[in-house]
């Protein structure tokens, strides 16, 4: 039978026992929420260290037919940077060729779209841009494609729509590593972008202005593709439902002038 003092001796190692028990969880406790603290930090740093290296899109290296904003003007011959109708109301798109929801705008509005740029009713401009890349399993699809699309609006600009269109036949799903680079040039070769151009899609070119023109997307307003602006104002899909047939193409028809006059198509 234990004396007095063993059972003293006792409660007090089992006292011990207890703060040392939570002194060790408490320790753990510190150092989770110190590698929690310090990965936020790095990863604030990390965005700082990135953000630094997008140069402001008025420095970056563009396409020779986009403009201070990143978009691409297509005008009535269809030709990237050529026959931009004035005096009419312009059209923003905003897109990433991985953007299953993209592919759908595709679909339900290229043909109005095309027919409102032919006949000078509206301006478009259409912006590739990179949102996306973290669904391609490390590819940077969004980039590539963006950048490609560029090229092309660049070197071969009577080619820009048809490849674009090409991209969005030909999309892949998200969370696959999306399309490799020859296979993205032998899409723009099949609608007739020469392969000398198409063989430079690798060398990433237009890669930093791909970042500079998404930037300057979301400054503007732009926070998740597709998006519509029409005269620098985000249209608002639950006024004009653009993912049904013929809604994006009645409303900008009956839109005014920017000059107040009826709306119907412009000059050059």
């Amino acid at each position: 039978m234990a004396t007095k003092n063993e059972k003293a001796a006792a409660a007090r190692a089992q006292a011990q026992a207890q703060v040392k028990g939570k002194e060790r969880r408490t320790t753990v406790i510190i150092i989770a929420v110190s590698l929690l603290v310090i990965a936020a930090f790095a990863a604030i740093v990390f965005f700082i260290v990135n953000s630094a290296k997008v140069p402001p899109i008025e420095d970056a290296h563009a396409p020779q037919t986009a403009d201070a904003s990143g978009g691409i003007p297509v005008g009535t011959g269809g030709v990237a940077g050529e026959d931009v109708p004035t005096g009419v109301n312009r059209v923003d798109i905003y897109q990433d060729f991985m953007c299953p929801i993209c592919g759908q705008f595709e679909q339900v509005n290229a043909a109005d779209l095309d027919a409102l740029r032919e006949d000078g009713t509206v301006a478009i401009y259409y912006h590739p841009i990179a949102i996306l890349d973290r669904y391609s399993a490390g590819t940077n699809y969004s980039t590539r494609s963006a950048n490609a699309a560029g090229v092309v609006a660049d070197a071969a600009p009577e080619y820009f729509l048809d490849f674009s269109s090409a991209l969005y036949a030909n999309q892949p799903k998200e969370n696959t590593p999306g399309l490799d680079d020859a296979t993205i040039a032998s899409i723009a070769v099949g609608v007739g972008v020469p392969q000398a151009i198409a063989d430079g899609f690798k060398s990433g070119e237009f890669t930093k202005w791909v970042y500079a023109a998404t930037q300057r997307a979301s400054v503007d307003g732009m926070a998740g593709t597709p998006t519509v602006m029409v005269n620098g104002e985000i249209l608002d899909q639950t006024q004009v439902p653009y993912f049904q047939a013929g809604a994006l193409k009645a409303y900008l028809e009956a839109l005014p002038k920017p000059d107040g006059t009826p709306p119907g198509p412009g000059g050059e």
